[in-house]
C-alpha cells in the first residue's frame, strides 16, 4: 500500500514538474489533424487572412485568397492563382516554409526558453541568440488548452512578422487530398527540386 501511495505522488509530482514546454509537445503529440483561421501580419505593412490545415509529419495547407500553399512534409507547392503558377521547392530548403513542430521541438531544444504564466495561458520566449536560427526572439503564446494562439518572431534587424490563430479545432477528420498537389495541366510548373 505505501508503494502505491509513493508511486501516485511521484507520477503527481513529475506531471506537475512538467515544463510548459514539455507540456505543449504532449499536446502536440495527441493532435492528428489540426485547422484553424489564422491572421499573419509583417509590421504595420501587410497582412493576410486564410485557413490554415495541419496533418502530423510536416503536412500542411494554407489557403489564401490568391495563393494556396501545400507541403507533403517534403516538397512544397506555392500556387499563385493570378498567375497561374506553381512553385515546387524542398521543405528544408525554403527560406520561407513554414514548420509547426520546429517552433514546438527543434527551436525550444536550440534556443533559451523563457516562460511566462498570463491570465488565459502562458508565453514561451525562445532566445535565438548565439544560434545559427534566423531570428531574435520567438513568442508562443500558448492557450490554457496548450494550443499555440499566436507565434510573433521578431529578426535581428528588429522587423516582427506574427502568426495569430482562431477558430482551432483539432482531430476532426480532415480529408487528406488537401496535402495533395493535383496538376491540372494549365498552370506554369517551376520546380526548384
Amino acid at each position: 500500500m505505501i508503494n502505491l501511495f509513493i508511486a501516485i505522488f511521484l507520477i503527481f509530482f513529475q506531471v506537475q514538474d512538467q515544463s510548459m514546454v514539455e507540456k505543449l509537445q504532449e499536446k502536440f503529440e495527441s493532435i492528428n489533424y489540426l485547422q484553424a483561421d489564422f491572421n499573419q501580419s509583417a509590421g504595420s505593412q501587410n497582412s493576410l487572412s486564410g485557413k490554415f490545415y495541419f496533418k502530423k509529419e510536416n503536412n500542411y495547407r494554407i489557403d489564401l485568397s490568391s495563393n494556396t500553399i501545400i507541403s507533403d512534409g517534403f516538397s512544397i507547392w506555392n500556387i499563385d492563382k493570378k498567375r497561374n503558377k506553381v512553385i515546387i521547392s524542398n521543405l528544408d530548403e525554403d527560406p520561407l516554409a513554414f514548420s509547426l513542430s520546429d517552433y514546438i521541438y527543434n527551436y525550444p531544444a536550440k534556443c533559451e526558453v523563457t516562460e511566462e504564466a498570463t491570465s488565459d495561458g502562458f508565453i514561451l520566449t525562445l532566445s535565438g541568440i548565439n544560434t545559427d536560427l534566423n531570428f531574435k526572439t520567438a513568442k508562443l503564446s500558448v492557450n490554457q488548452d496548450y494550443l499555440i494562439k499566436k507565434i510573433s518572431v521578431t529578426d535581428f534587424g528588429e522587423n516582427t512578422f506574427i502568426l495569430k490563430f482562431s477558430n482551432i479545432k483539432i482531430n476532426d477528420t480532415i480529408n487528406n487530398s488537401l496535402f495533395i498537389y493535383k496538376d491540372d495541366g494549365d498552370a506554369k510548373i517551376i520546380d526548384l527540386r
